[in-house]
């Protein structure tokens, strides 16, 4: 065999093999009820969403997740536009512009905070475009699969190239060919496999290449007991790039028969892409197959001339891509001009769902993602010559964004803003951002959301972690309650009114969450009559019907109840039912 092509002994072994049953095979008894459980979510996911756009912005604002979380994860999205600005700054440094001309500008539909951010070429190997790239993919395939009747059978495999690719001061190899080979050979892999004896789809294909020098991985694969005299081949400081891919396949049918078995796929396999194969078992998470191109952390290593190179050898390549019945459902996804999203069903958990994109001709916000939206916009910029070129207009108003959680633990919309100047008016569209901070807004309080202050107030909190992690919490949920407890109705209700407690009264655990929120105080709420403690006062006429009706009608089932147990009265030894005795 080869070099590179050959397996290892355990891919053959028995508990990689399937059980003798047919995928095809109809089910009965439970498992009868349990595909008929499966058909149901997967015609419930196939099916064209009847969620909007608008749908998503009323229910995902001010949609509430744990403060230490974001803090954490606020973290890490700031950590990777760090990383990106070092990467991008080396590159210029170097020759090579990979930010674009036109930033853009977020401001808070709900807080009005106004962040400025910088918009990058789309080089796939930025840490920020990466993970800008992989949310659509991942959020797909994710729901592809949980649609799926067949999921539970998918599998995940490595395909790495037997050679790897360096590059160095005195030479640098050619990265773009290799990923090229590899993509054609699992290609020309994924047809035989379908369309020949073995009857195996192929879906996803991702490319990733991890750097190294050749010590190092000597050193790696010494440490695993396994030999390798790569610091013999090439110089031992050498920089060496493995490029694999990460591929999701799916067998169609048990492989027993004669010629056809597992072990004649695996060997089959090795021959056909002319790589190293691992099988990793069926699918845990999406997020394990679907990754960067390049750790962040590798390319933050790479000299400036290292990048260029990389960056020219990744210029407008697929790097991840997917294929057969999952590229299918993709196309069909983006004809119906939908894509998919996180929703917020309540409790704060959220599902994945189709939803219609909002049409570009419309005068309200426009969908899509920002930095996408921003990236076209700053490209046409930069394609008129310097002659041709005129002077760039300010306050370009580019859509509203769905809701995020940029700026506090709260979801709320961002209104992006090219070339943003607060010194200058933004015209017609002036009234466009009036209009969607009032429809934020009330989709806010709708949904509980606090007061704006107090949302940043709890963001600066678990930013600045001076508190513990519970304190956080319980300022979280105090701001929540604010806004209803300090609120006053519409309507004088008369009478007395709510007595303000005095700070030397309270508890040392209940003057601790008030001294978080400045300004604030605490009242004793005046309890209500009796007759107000079934009901909300100032509900719609036709709210109060509807109550009083149902009222009535549990009222009138009620007394049915009552005369029918009266009427069944067991007697002992007797059923119920006539004419029947019970067993002794």
């Amino acid at each position: 065999m080869s070099r590179g092509v050959g397996y290892d002994p355990y891919d053959a072994e028995p508990n990689l093999t399937y059980r003798t049953k047919k995928v095809d095979e109809a089910p009965r008894g439970l498992g009868k009820l349990a595909a008929a459980a499966l058909q149901s979510l997967e015609a419930s996911v196939a099916l064209p969403s009847k969620k909007t756009h608008d749908d998503v912005l009323q229910a995902n604002t001010g949609w509430a997740m744990d403060p230490v979380g974001w803090a954490q994860r606020q973290a890490a999205s700031a950590e990777l536009e760090r990383q990106t600005a070092h990467i991008a700054d080396a590159l210029a440094g170097a020759g090579v512009n990979v930010v674009l001309d036109g930033d853009v500008t977020f401001i808070g539909a709900v807080t009005g905070v106004v962040e400025q951010q910088r918009v990058y070429r789309a080089c796939r190997f930025l840490p920020t475009i990466a993970a800008r790239d992989r949310r659509p993919t991942v959020n797909g395939l994710k729901l592809f699969m949980s649609g799926h009747k067949y999921s539970k059978y998918f599998r995940y495999a490595v395909m790495t190239c037997s050679e790897p690719v360096p590059t160095s001061a005195d030479h640098q190899g050619d990265i773009r060919a290799a990923i090229q080979e590899l993509n054609r050979r699992i290609s020309k892999w994924a047809h035989k496999a379908q369309k020949k004896k073995w009857g195996v789809k192929v879906l996803y294909r991702g490319i990733e290449f991890t750097r190294a020098t050749a010590a190092e991985r000597d050193a790696e694969a010494h440490a695993r007991g396994q030999a390798s005299n790569l610091s013999e081949r090439y110089k031992a400081g050498t920089v060496l790039y493995h490029v694999h891919a990460n591929v999701l396949y799916w067998p169609t049918r048990v492989m027993k028969e004669e010629g056809k078995t597992w072990e004649d796929f695996l060997r089959f396999t090795h021959e056909a892409t002319g790589a190293w194969w691992k099988d990793n078992g069926k699918v845990e998470k999406v997020e394990e197959l679907v990754k960067y191109c390049s750790k962040p952390n590798d390319t933050l290593k790479s000299s400036a001339d290292e990048l260029v190179w990389l960056y020219h050898a990744t210029q407008r390549l697929k790097l991840c891509q997917p294929l057969g019945d999952f590229k299918l459902w993709m196309k069909e996804l983006e004809a119906a001009g939908e894509k998919v999203v996180r929703v917020h069903v309540g409790r704060g958990e959220g599902r994945l769902m189709r939803v219609k994109k909002r049409g570009k001709t419309d005068e309200d916000a426009k969908d899509g993602d920002a930095e996408t939206e921003a990236e076209e916009t700053a490209d046409e910029d930069g394609d008129e010559s310097d002659a041709e070129k005129k002077a760039p207009p300010s306050n370009m108003l580019l859509g509203m964004t769905l809701p995020q959680w940029r700026h506090s633990p709260w979801a709320e919309p961002l209104i992006m803003v090219q070339r943003y100047d607060p010194s200058k008016p933004f015209g017609e569209a002036g009234g466009d951002i009036e209009a969607w901070r009032r429809m934020a807004r009330e989709a806010w309080d709708e949904n509980f959301g606090p007061e704006p202050e107090e949302a940043l107030r709890v963001a600066q909190m678990a930013r600045e972690a001076v508190m513990s992690a519970d304190d956080i919490r319980e300022a979280a949920e105090a701001a929540e309650a604010y806004i209803v407890h300090t609120c006053s109705s519409t309507v004088p209700t008369g009478g007395d009114p709510d007595e303000e407690v005095p700070p030397e009264e309270l508890d040392d655990d209940l003057r601790e969450v008030v001294s978080l929120f400045k300004g604030g105080t605490v009242v004793r709420l005046v309890p209500r009559s009796p007759a107000e403690e079934d009901e909300i006062p100032f509900e719609a006429p036709d709210v109060v019907a509807r109550w009083a009706k149902m009222r009535a009608d549990l009222a009138v089932s009620a007394a049915r109840l009552l005369e029918r147990r009266a009427t069944l009265v067991q007697v002992p030894g007797q059923s119920p039912e006539p004419g029947c005795r019970i067993a002794a």
